[in-house]
């Protein structure tokens, strides 16, 4: 009898770091730990914050990594977005070495983590053109949990964008093909709500993403080996929003958008 398919949400894990940034084991580690976990893809996404003088060594054991396990392991990176205009911290050189590249909101964000605006409509409008911008970029393969905006010093909740702002930045992401990750640690964003209010809130904003046709993926944000694969919210706040396995990408096909 053939084997039946996994399902995407099964197969890869897109965001998971290493001792090459803030994680606390090896790229080896974490590749056999996704293939413990039956993962046939794992992206290594290390902070990048300018310059990566550790690139060419990530690489190196990336590749040795792939070589070594079942898993297929992918050499990524996870940039900041910087201000309103959409700039990164990723620059085109290090982009072309890799196989994908994350952006996301950090402290290091002008005029949403750093220096907001006093008035909330103003720090909404920066975070929508932060976010319309960078889906402009095409160095940029996807937003790592987008509106991650609750431990920063101006809080804000998903439901405190209304329906306009949500669907220009919906608009943007399917206009570029750029991915809305769906990350396994979301709710450590805001300690302030409770996992169940968090959960409803954010499938809110997945349900009316994914009727303007954005596609998404998954990731664990894992800082040791012990997370990676760990991916069982991502799986609840997705039923919660009424999205399958037909609304996620298949990760080697994420990056074709990248490619000359």
């Amino acid at each position: 009898m053939p084997t039946r398919r996994k399902a995407l949400l099964g197969r890869y894990d897109a965001h998971t770091h290493t001792t090459f940034s803030d994680g606390r084991n090896s790229v080896l580690e974490n590749a056999r730990a996704a293939e413990a976990c039956g993962l046939e893809t794992l992206i290594i996404t290390d902070h990048v914050f300018g310059d990566a003088p550790w690139l060419g060594n990530m690489l190196r054991e990336v590749e040795a990594a792939d070589a070594a396990c079942a898993t297929k392991v992918l050499a990524g990176a996870e940039g900041v977005i910087l201000n309103p205009a959409g700039e990164i911290s990723i620059t085109e050189e290090i982009a072309a070495r890799l196989d994908f590249v994350l952006v996301d909101f950090g402290g290091r964000t002008e005029g949403i983590a750093a220096d907001p605006p006093a008035n909330q409509a103003r720090l909404i409008k920066n975070v929508v053109s932060a976010v319309t911008k960078a889906c402009a970029n095409p160095l940029v393969d996807a937003i790592a949990h987008p509106l991650n905006l609750g431990r920063f010093p101006a809080v804000l909740s998903p439901v405190d964008f209304k329906a306009a702002p949500l669907i220009e930045m919906a608009t943007a992401f399917e206009e570029t093909r750029t991915a809305f990750e769906i990350m396994n640690q979301l709710p450590w964003w805001f300690p302030d709500h409770s996992v169940e209010r968090i959960t409803a809130e954010y499938a809110d904003v997945l349900h009316l993403f994914a009727r303007f046709g954005v596609r998404f993926i998954v990731g664990s944000d894992a800082h040791s080996c012990g997370a990676v694969g760990n991916l069982r919210w991502c799986e609840r706040v997705m039923a919660a929003a009424g999205l399958g396995d037909e609304h996620l990408i298949d990760i080697p096909l994420a990056g074709e958008r990248r490619k000359p």
